[in-house]
C-alpha cells in the first residue's frame, strides 16, 4: 500500500466536472493513476467511466477541476496526453480496414518514418504480438479487413503497447477481451501483470469482475459521476465490488420484468449437461443471445 502511494503520479484528474446540458456526466471526479500499478474501473454503464477516460486521453476537456500529467499542470488535449506516454484501446476498434497492419502502427506511431519504415513497423509489432499473446498465428502482413474481430482486438492492442522506442506509461485498456476467448484473455491480463511489475501503469475498464480483481493493483468504483470506493483490490471480494457499484435496476423496471414473466410460457429448456442457466421464454418477450465464436 505505501509503495503505490509514495510512487510516481502519472496522471490525475482532480475534482473533475463534465456536464452534457442537465445530466451531469461527471460530479467531482478524482482519480490519480501512479506508476507500476493496474487500476480496476468499475461501475455500471452510465457511472462515467468513459467520460473521465476521454478527460484523462485528452479527448474532454473539464468543465471544472484539474488534469495533471506528471509534474506538468500546463498542457492538456490529445497532444499532450500522447507526448506524455499515454495511449488508449477503446472497445470500439480503431484500426483502419483497407490498411495493412503495419501502415496501421505508422498512423499510431509518427515516430516510424525514414527508409524502410514499414520494415520496422513490421517487425515491431511482430515482436509485441509475440510477447503479448504467444503462438497468436497471426500473419502481420495481411490488411485489417482480413483479420478476424478478435484478431483486430489482438492487434490494436499490441499497437499500444509498441516500444517506439519509448515504452508507453499509461495505456487504457477498455473491455479489451470483450472479442478474445479464455486462452487470449489470460494471454493478456498476464501481460499486463508483467508490464505493471517494469513500472508501466494500466486503466483496466472491464465488467468481468475476475479480470478485475485478479489483474488490478487498485481498485476504484463509480456511480452517478462520482467515485464511490478507492481501495487496494484485495480489500475486494465479486460481492463487495458488486455491493460497492450498487443497483440501477428501479422498482418499476423489476415490475415490469415480474410482470412479463407473469405470461404464457412457451419454450423452456433444461441446463445443458446440468451447466449453467435453463433457457425459458415468455410471451411478449424479446430475447438476445450473445457468446464468443464456438461457445455454442
Amino acid at each position: 500500500m505505501n509503495d503505490i502511494i509514495e510512487a510516481e503520479e502519472v496522471v490525475a484528474a482532480r475534482g473533475v466536472k463534465v456536464a452534457f446540458g442537465a445530466i451531469k456526466a461527471l460530479d467531482g471526479a478524482d482519480l490519480v493513476i501512479r506508476a507500476g500499478e493496474c487500476l480496476g474501473l468499475v461501475g455500471h454503464n452510465g457511472a462515467g467511466k468513459s467520460t473521465i477516460v476521454n478527460v484523462i486521453n485528452g479527448g474532454l476537456t473539464p468543465h471544472e477541476g484539474s488534469i495533471s500529467y506528471g509534474s506538468d499542470q500546463n498542457r492538456h488535449g490529445i497532444a499532450a496526453a500522447r507526448a506524455s506516454g499515454v495511449r488508449c484501446v477503446f472497445q470500439e476498434l480503431s484500426l483502419c480496414p483497407n490498411l495493412t497492419i503495419s501502415e496501421n502502427v505508422r498512423i499510431m506511431h509518427a515516430t516510424i518514418s525514414g527508409r524502410n519504415w514499414r520494415g520496422r513497423a513490421l517487425a515491431m509489432i511482430r515482436q509485441t504480438l509475440d510477447e503479448i499473446f504467444p503462438g497468436h498465428g497471426i500473419d502481420c502482413e495481411l490488411t485489417i479487413a482480413e483479420l478476424s474481430i478478435a484478431e483486430r482486438q489482438m492487434v490494436e492492442i499490441a499497437i499500444n503497447f509498441c516500444r517506439t522506442p519509448d515504452a508507453p506509461r499509461l495505456v487504457i485498456l477498455d473491455e479489451p477481451t470483450s472479442s478474445l476467448d479464455a486462452g487470449l484473455a489470460e494471454q493478456l491480463m498476464d501481460y499486463v501483470r508483467r508490464f505493471v511489475r517494469t513500472g508501466g501503469s494500466v486503466l483496466l475498464i472491464s465488467h468481468i469482475l475476475g479480470e478485475i480483481l485478479s489483474t488490478a493493483t487498485r481498485i476504484v468504483v463509480m456511480k452517478d459521476g462520482r467515485v464511490v470506493a478507492n481501495r487496494p483490490a484485495g480489500e475486494f471480494t465479486t460481492r463487495t465490488l458488486v455491493e460497492a457499484m450498487g443497483s440501477v435496476v428501479k422498482p418499476q423496471d423489476r415490475q415490469k420484468l415480474e410482470n412479463r414473466k407473469a405470461g404464457e410460457k412457451v419454450l423452456s429448456m433444461p441446463a445443458r449437461r446440468g451447466e449453467g442457466l435453463a433457457f425459458e421464454a415468455f410471451r411478449g418477450e424479446i430475447i438476445g443471445l450473445a457468446g464468443l465464436g464456438g461457445h455454442g
